[in-house]
């Protein structure tokens, strides 16, 4: 039986929720559009003969977004490639320790990619020509992507090494 839920773990929870419905919520919506503007597309080009000059690059960029931000969903949903050798260590005290050790990895890993992401969205000063935007756009992507997934591993951070949820 788990053990009872303490304050702390029930705020973890709500803030962990939240974000679950506001990344699922945007995440439909953009896919809703990412389809819909790529039926569009064939059908204008096919049907009519009148190409949309953006569709390609407006789409390649709503995917980037769906992608960077969808490694917060895989990793609430478990996901991610991993290697789980945890089971192998014979002392509860080795697991968690390798445990939090993981977590904190993570972190790092999570973090450093979100600084270069951030590094690389600062330093183009590129323009997607065909809709005369910024490729901030979607460089913004990645750094925004690894936040979210550095804000989950630190979510997690408390209950693993508290020992609540691995």
């Amino acid at each position: 039986m788990p053990p009872p839920k303490r304050g702390w773990t029930r705020v973890l929870d709500r803030i962990e929720t939240g974000l679950d419905w506001m990344l699922s919520a945007i995440a439909v919506v953009v896919l809703v559009f990412m389809v819909a503007l790529v039926f569009y597309a064939v059908v204008m080009r096919y049907a009519f003969n009148n190409p949309v000059v953006f569709s390609y690059d407006l789409s390649t960029l709503v995917f980037a977004w769906i992608v960077f931000l969808g490694l917060y969903v895989a990793e609430r949903d478990g996901a991610h490639i991993g290697l789980d050798i945890l089971h192998l260590l014979k002392t509860d005290g080795a697991r968690h320790a390798i445990a939090v050790i993981r977590q904190l990895f993570l972190i790092a890993l999570a973090g450093y990619m979100t600084v270069i992401g951030t590094q690389l969205l600062l330093r183009t000063g590129m323009q997607i020509p065909s809709m005369r935007i910024s490729a901030r756009w979607l460089y913004g992507s990645l750094p925004a992507g690894f936040a979210m997934l550095t804000l989950i591993y630190l979510l997690r951070l408390p209950r693993i090494a508290f020992g609540h949820k691995a």
